[in-house]
């Protein structure tokens, strides 16, 4: 096999059908690699004890997302359950009468965007403009002008609504952001933008990427569909091991805030660490078969956790 550490790139794996022999040869060989993005060095680390290190460590490994607003998204979304419920059964009951559907064109690509939409307060009319700003966003490394036209169209289509919403609040997420507080200080238009746009890949596509996941497991094995038909609280755990087997984020980035080693690998301050959540995630010294969803094989407390 050629160098693993010359030829890899965290992007290039979306070119790959199947990742997963390419990460066992990383964690075998090259556990920790180099490697050159956007014309600087930055690190790959695909083992799951070292993977799980870097991510819990927030002091030495810092990520660019804003916790305090991580934080209260989750709250906001919390508070929206029963919207998101009402968003399902509705797209639901238009497949149940056709007996039989696409479930990843008709469902699991579409539901993600109406509850964005709907939780932004914006029309479903625009639901395929905000996949296609989602995925030029996500191919960053691609195609960088591509990426930064579709955030400044994403700016442009926001602002009006942002300045809207400061005047007539209302129950969707937008109004909540510029109502709110962040440590007890308001966020600015821009702060604003930043965050919605972030919310788009972040919360449309990884959500997408793990319904279709899931359905695939429970319908090509049927007997783990009935397992979990039979005893709903096993729901929880379904969607656990699909995030294991087939994570819809491959990959997490972090930046190091001073010089650190990894497995034995320095690496210098301010510089780029890729945590390889999908190799963690099938790493053979923490999961027995760890290629195949144990969703219908294990009960939940007998595997280990996910990163």
């Amino acid at each position: 096999m050629e160098d693993l550490a010359a030829v890899f790139d965290p992007q290039g794996m979306f070119d790959f059908p199947d990742p997963y022999p390419l990460f066992a040869e990383l964690r075998r060989t090259s556990p920790v690699t180099s490697f050159q993005f956007l014309n600087r060095l930055a690190y790959v680390v695909t083992r799951y004890d070292d993977v799980r290190a870097v991510l819990q460590d927030g002091e030495t490994y810092s990520s660019r997302a804003n916790a305090e607003v991580g934080r209260y998204m989750g709250r906001t979304l919390e508070a929206l359950v029963p919207t998101i419920e009402a968003l399902a059964h509705e797209r639901v009951d238009r497949l149940a009468g056709d007996g039989r559907a696409d479930l990843v064109a008709q469902f699991s690509l579409l539901f993600p965007l109406d509850v964005i939409a709907g939780i932004l307060g914006l029309t479903r009319s625009d639901h395929a403009q905000f996949q296609r700003w989602s995925l030029d966003l996500i191919a960053f490394s691609k195609d960088p002008s591509r990426a930064h036209g579709a955030a400044e169209r994403l700016r442009e289509y926001f602002l009006p609504f942002i300045r809207l919403r400061r005047d007539e609040p209302r129950a969707d997420v937008i109004s909540r952001l510029v109502t709110g507080t962040v440590s007890g200080v308001g966020l600015t238009d821009d702060e604003v933008v930043s965050f919605l746009r972030l919310l788009l890949p972040a919360g449309a596509e990884t959500t997408s990427r793990l319904l279709g996941s899931m359905l695939y497991a429970l319908l090509t094995e049927r007997e783990r569909l009935a397992r979990v038909d039979a005893d709903r609280s096993l729901m929880p755990w379904a969607i656990e091991e699909t995030l294991r087997w087939e994570t819809p984020v491959v990959f997490v980035a972090r930046q190091t805030t001073r010089p650190v080693e990894i497995a034995g690998t320095p690496i210098p301050s301010n510089t780029m660490v890729s945590t390889i959540i999908g190799s963690a995630n099938r790493d053979e010294t923490h999961f027995d078969d760890p290629d195949t969803s144990a969703s219908a094989t294990t009960s939940p407390s007998s595997r280990p956790a996910s990163v």
